[in-house]
């Protein structure tokens, strides 16, 4: 049995043209929905899903219709394939869950998701890492060169105060006192 899926999720657009396409398939059943929400919510797609038996074929007329992105349209593929039922995209034939290559549709989906975050994953450590490559470190840049550093530490083992040190040099008096006890800026 095909059955016709159509989904409208703004109020501004009519499904009339969907419905008109579906049942020009041939489509035994149509069912309509109007999507308002924004929350990811599948309640209209669960009642859809529950009048599909195994063998049936889901027919729609275009993936934007049925999912909001990649990872959306996988997973309601998904449920669709475990229901043993098939899917057909009427503006996307490569979608067609109904043909001998049928599996390798939600393989190919699946294979470009992780695809998708590989490449999402390489661009946020290059952009991490940029920084390195140009000689920058990140963080803050140091408020002392090693000779300021190298001073600061004479002068508190000859008895000045961190305070005296830190405005003779130009820094708080807590910058000194952090040479003082070895730390770093970027170590606290």
């Amino acid at each position: 049995m095909k059955i016709g899926y159509a989904r409208v999720s703004t109020k501004w657009y009519q499904s009339e043209v969907q419905l008109a396409q579906l049942e020009g398939q041939g489509c035994d059943k149509v069912w309509s929905e109007t999507s308002f929400a924004q929350d990811g919510s599948d309640e209209g797609f669960e009642k859809f899903l529950a009048e599909v038996s195994s063998g049936d074929t889901v027919v729609t007329t275009r993936l934007a219709s049925l999912a909001d992105s990649a990872a959306d349209l996988l997973r309601l593929l998904e449920k669709i394939q475990k229901k043993g039922a098939y899917f057909r995209s009427l503006a996307e034939p490569w979608a067609d869950t109904t043909t001998d290559g049928g599996d390798r549709v939600i393989e190919t989906i699946r294979g470009l998701i992780e695809f998708e975050i590989a490449v999402a994953d390489v661009k946020s450590r290059v952009d991490q890492d940029r920084p390195k490559t140009f000689g920058v470190s990140a963080g803050r840049p140091e408020k002392l060169s090693s000779h300021q550093k190298q001073k600061a530490l004479s002068l508190l083992k000859v008895g000045k105060s961190a305070a005296a040190i830190g405005r003779m040099l130009g820094v708080s008096r807590s910058t000194i006192s952090r040479l003082k006890s070895g730390k770093t800026a970027s170590e606290e």
